[in-house]
């Protein structure tokens, strides 16, 4: 394997995908300096030969080929992390039309690194709780009750704070280590139930009750729980997420009933690395906060982003992460991947599609750019270069995709089909909004999904009746079939 120190690519001031006139021409530019019969300086005629060296690789396929394969190996083993990448076909193809190609990405953490691992970093919580009027009752006090045992879960290096908001928001807890919890129970169970519900003023108290004890080595997390719908808010909304993710801190969105924004939750979400949760029974509130507490305690990696351009004639037409929880990504640069528990995995799946290719071009960039993350129990942050291509061919031959491709591509066609009914119910367009939803339904009948083709064809009869489906059954159909999303069909939230 060829020595991590010889970066041909670094060495002439290229590129990965570098074409052989770039190589030609760095190659030139680089002897007419270093050349012996030129530069008599010491250490000039080794370094000249490391150009000669790097421009023969590099300028034959068959080296150059050998050399990528055997650096990147070389990279990965040196890294905390193992990145592998799977595509939907091995080659793509001259074509006058556009064609589609999907990568999917895994990393996962070393073992060496999980076993040499100090504790994880310490977590920075704030819990922003909707105390609005549709709260009130069996809801407020589940919420209530579960707040107090996230805060029992918590290690005395932890900082925590709850903020409570309606229409206005205020600090139940200042963020503080709170390792003697009767004495704060009493503060928690006298919240009360009243106003309206404004998303944005519960944020802000909460992202400035993190940076009291913001740092970098801590793992800083909002945790939103709400059962209402914001109104005049969201862009302010989405605008402190921009700062929040700026920041690396992370959103995870829980939304009870049918009656919050979910497009909303999903976009703060998505736009920092968290994820959003349909609960459907308020008593899974309880659960939901325990895994994501214990997820975040387990974390090894942090602050994970993909920073790209993408290749001539290449759209970046989706992005999908599917583990550890299933989110809809935003298709601009930095994609942000969140964190990484030990015990877990990170797959993301990307969707290209590729305009028709000249004849000449014989290997087609799709994606370019570095991978970045954080070790904090090494106090180490990581840059790992990030480049995916396929070649070209004239025939290429038929082939079927690798099975982790099939089964995400088939549960994303029904997550598609019931955003596409969603979108003609929204068009008035009945007729064929019902038909997709029944072809969804038959689907999810033959994979064994009973429960969640049973709501459809409730929602389906509803429909009929109404030219509308309730709002509890659009989440239920829309978080159902994202949850299939997520390795063996598991439930990321409460049961359908």
């Amino acid at each position: 394997m060829m020595s991590f120190k010889k970066n041909f690519y670094k060495s002439l001031g290229l590129q990965k995908n570098a074409t052989l006139a770039e190589v030609q021409k760095a190659y030139r530019e680089a002897a007419r300096h270093l050349h012996p019969d030129v530069n008599i300086k010491a250490g000039a005629t080794e370094h000249f030969i490391h150009i000669k060296e790097a421009y023969e690789t590099l300028s034959n396929p068959q080296k150059r080929q050998t050399y990528d394969k055997d650096f990147e190996t070389d990279i990965l083993a040196s890294l905390p992390i193992r990145v592998e990448t799977q595509f939907s076909r091995s080659a793509l193809r001259y074509s006058s039309e556009p064609q589609y190609i999907y990568a999917l990405i895994s990393m996962d953490i070393m073992q060496n690194v999980k076993q040499a691992s100090s504790p994880p970093s310490p977590l920075n919580i704030a819990l922003i709780l909707d105390t609005s009027t549709s709260m009130q009752g069996t809801r407020l006090e589940i919420v209530k009750a579960s707040a107090i045992e996230l805060l029992r879960q918590l290690r005395p290096q932890d900082m925590a704070s709850i903020i409570a908001f309606d229409d206005r928001a205020f600090v139940v807890l200042e963020a503080s280590s709170h390792t003697n919890i009767r004495h704060i129970e009493s503060r928690i169970h006298s919240l009360q139930a009243s106003g309206g519900t404004e998303i944005f003023k519960g944020l802000e108290a909460g992202f400035s009750e993190l940076q009291r004890f913001y740092q970098p080595r801590y793992t800083n997390q909002m945790i939103l729980i709400t059962d209402g719908h914001t109104y005049g808010d969201e862009e302010a909304s989405l605008q402190l997420a921009d700062k929040a993710a700026e920041q690396d801190i992370g959103i995870t969105c829980l939304g009870i009933g049918g009656e919050w924004n979910d497009r909303l939750l999903d976009e703060l979400t998505a736009r920092t690395g968290g994820y959003c949760a349909y609960v459907q029974k308020p008593r899974d509130i309880y659960h939901l906060l325990t895994n994501k507490i214990n997820s975040l305690g387990k974390t090894l990696a942090e602050r994970i982003n993909l920073h790209f351009e993408l290749g001539p004639g290449v759209d970046l037409q989706f992005a999908l992460r599917l583990k550890p929880e299933a989110s809809i990504l935003p298709t601009k640069s930095p994609l942000r991947l969140g964190s990484l528990p030990g015990q877990s995995q990170q797959q993301i799946l990307l969707e290209f599609i590729v305009q028709p290719l000249p004849k000449a071009v014989q290997q087609a960039l799709l994606i370019t750019g570095e991978l970045t993350f954080d070790i904090p129990t090494e106090d180490k942050s990581y840059q790992l270069p990030f480049y995916l291509a396929r070649s070209v061919e004239r025939e290429a031959l038929p082939e079927t995709p690798p099975v982790a491709i099939r089964k995400a591509l088939s549960s994303l066609n029904l997550y598609r089909m019931q955003e596409q009914a969603q979108h003609e119910i929204s068009q008035g367009e009945y007729n064929q909004a019902q038909q997709r939803l029944k072809n969804v339904a038959t689907q999810l009948l033959s994979q064994g999904e009973d429960k969640l083709a049973s709501v459809i064809f409730s929602e389906i009869e509803h429909l009929q009746s109404t030219h509308s489906i309730s709002s509890e059954g659009r989440k239920r159909i829309k978080y159902g079939t994202r949850a299939l999303l997520l390795p063996d069909g598991k439930k990321q939230d409460s049961e359908i």
